[in-house]
């Protein structure tokens, strides 16, 4: 028997209506984060589904992309591994600690011109 394992870092993803009626992509960490997607924003969740419901407190933390980069949906083209590629050409690298952006797949290689970063550190004081 064959075990089948990858090293995906996104367990699944889907699009979401955020509160404020902002179309998005919520993807599920390995970790059971949620790391939502947005035109302009990239936001961490605790949970699947704190994005769509502002009581839960999930919230962690965000980042705004910078002038002039926006997405478009489905936001998610592709991913594999720690790889994401975004619409737009743009692309996402998920570390265990981190998540960083670039706007292309070249400078995404070279770990170049990255456009803003994340950290997907654990807040223990809630």
């Amino acid at each position: 028997m064959l075990i089948e394992t990858t090293s995906d870092l996104i367990r699944s993803y889907s699009a979401v209506t955020l509160t404020d009626g902002r179309e998005a992509c919520e993807a599920v960490l390995i970790n059971d984060n949620a790391l939502v997607i947005s035109a302009d924003t990239l936001a961490l969740f605790r949970r699947a589904g704190d994005c769509c419901n502002e009581l839960a407190g999930g919230f962690l933390r965000s980042l705004n992309f910078s002038d002039g980069v926006t997405l478009e949906a489905p936001f998610i083209d592709e991913h594999r591994a720690g790889y994401v590629g975004l619409t737009n050409n743009a692309v996402l690298l998920i570390g265990l600690n981190d998540v960083r952006m670039y706007l292309n797949k070249a400078d995404a290689l070279r770990n170049q011109n990255c456009i803003g970063e994340l950290s997907l550190a654990q807040d223990t004081s809630h």
